[in-house]
């Protein structure tokens, strides 16, 4: 007997209700009120979706994106940066219990076997899985696709392209570095992607996207899809989370400018101001203000990670506090003192990237 999830079709969302829509599956899982849950949208106007922890301010031109009606929203889980396309972009997410994917290895590569067979339902013919991830169509990629867990709940986002994303729309507010496509060797990111439209030459309707999906979901998977909306159950929390992705609060929680207000006061008082990345599986980037003796005054870490409790990263950045960056002994013991810790979590992202992070920052004084 297969699981019977619940199938939302929502056909144009805007960026607050991306967010809205998976947080309140995952907080009704939590109260015991929403079942597994299978979400495909469509969108209603141009977006961009940031990871929790990205420098907003790093990430996009945040006014120039309010002068082209671009929705931003923070997503309270992931990384990475999301453009959204509502010709040729369409949302397709998963809200299960962990109990159904014990292990993260199967979750890919069956969800990954999914979204190719849907592409391939499409005509995407030579469409394959990439572990872990991927989906690609030669050596260009159709989507990308990650897992997060809270508490006991695994979700699941992503785009599926059915059309070539607009870039130029978006290029005068995605701050894309050019060493990105330096080491890819390429012109632009367009080089990089493909969609349905562009494979088969021609746009799917909403109904064959649908159909698509569902039976490839259910095939692979061993479920059975009923078609429902949010229960009244359901709508409180709904409400709570839109206004939470409107927030500022949200949308700011992680934005060097909004952090360091005071910068130009401050450096005419013999305070210095640098950052520094450094990538290995994630992007991990810090901002450091340092006093006039060359102490931490105060310190912001971002990227494109995943960590919990979200508390923790605070309490780092707290103790980091007041010590000399080029101390290298010093930063590395404050950062291991977190890393100790059983209960912390920051998939793909080592003590040594944040201590290697700190002391290039300091270097560049």
């Amino acid at each position: 007997m297969s699981d019977k999830w619940r199938l939302i079709w929502a056909p144009a969302l805007d960026g607050p209700d991306i967010v809205a829509y998976t947080m309140t599956a995952v907080e009704g899982k939590l109260l015991g009120v929403s079942p597994n849950t299978f979400l495909l949208s469509g969108f209603s106007k141009y977006s961009i979706s940031i990871g929790r922890y990205q420098d907003l301010d790093l990430a996009i031109d945040y006014e120039r994106a309010k002068e082209k009606d671009i929705d931003v929203v923070r997503r309270p889980i992931g990384g990475g940066v999301i453009l959204i396309d509502p010709v040729g972009s369409r949302g397709l997410g998963l809200t299960v219990d962990r109990d159904f994917f014990p292990k993260l290895d199967d979750a890919f590569r069956k969800v990954g076997e999914a979204i190719t067979e849907g592409y391939k339902k499409l005509g995407v013919r030579n469409a394959w899985y990439k572990f872990a991830g991927d989906v690609m169509v030669g050596d260009r990629k159709i989507t990308g696709f990650g897992f997060t867990e809270i508490e006991k709940t695994v979700v699941m986002q992503c785009i599926i392209s059915l059309k070539d994303l607009d870039f130029k729309y978006f290029s005068d507010v995605v701050q894309l570095h050019p060493e990105k496509l330096r080491d890819k060797r390429i012109k632009d990111l367009s080089e990089l992607m493909t969609s349905v439209e562009a494979e088969t030459g021609r746009l799917p309707s909403n109904e064959e996207f649908k159909k698509a999906f569902v039976e490839s979901f259910q095939n692979v998977l061993g479920i059975e899809l009923e078609e429902g909306g949010i229960l009244d159950a359901e709508r409180e929390i709904y409400q709570k989370w839109r206004g939470y992705a409107t927030s500022p609060e949200n949308r700011f929680a992680f934005s060097s400018m909004a952090r360091f207000p005071k910068l130009k006061d401050l450096l005419s008082k013999g305070y210095k101001f640098v950052f520094a990345k450094n990538k290995r599986d994630r992007e991990l980037v810090v901002h450091i203000l340092l006093d006039p003796k060359g102490k931490i005054e105060d310190l912001m870490f971002s990227g494109d990670f995943y960590c919990r409790p979200e508390s923790y990263l605070k309490e780092l950045e707290n103790s980091l506090k007041g010590v000399d960056p080029q101390n290298e002994w010093e930063v590395k013991s404050k950062v291991e003192q977190i890393f100790e810790r059983p209960d912390w979590e920051i998939p793909l992202v080592e003590a040594e990237d944040f201590i290697k992070a700190i002391v290039e920052a300091a270097r560049r004084v």
